[in-house]
This record gives structure tokens, sequence and C-alpha cells, in this order.
């Protein structure tokens, strides 16, 4: 079977451009971009830790 690749790392530009979204609709573009980002960058570091401990 062919081996799936580990995509984790498209979860930072997703919150990212949630967060772009989110300030185009309230007028805070650069607000909300900034905390979408913040928040990927936690997600990820969090499911990375949690994978690494599930595959051991």
């Amino acid at each position: 079977m062919k081996k799936k690749k580990n995509n984790l790392i498209l979860i930072i530009p997703a919150f990212l451009l949630m967060g772009a979204a989110v300030g185009v609709q309230t007028k805070e573009l650069f607000k909300h971009t900034i905390t979408g980002l913040i928040v990927g960058v936690i997600v990820y570091f969090f499911l990375r830790y949690r994978n690494k401990r599930m595959n051991n």
C-alpha cells in the first residue's frame, strides 16, 4: 500500500485564510489575520505532538 503523505503543515495557511476572510467581513483585516496565524501555529504544534504520542 502507498504511504499517506503528512499534510499537517497545511493547517497554518488554512487558519490564516479563514482569519483573513473574517477580517474582510468585519473591516479588521490585520487583527483577524494575525489571530488566524497564531491559532494555526498552535493547532499545528498540538496536532504534531498528539500524532507523535499516538505513533509511539
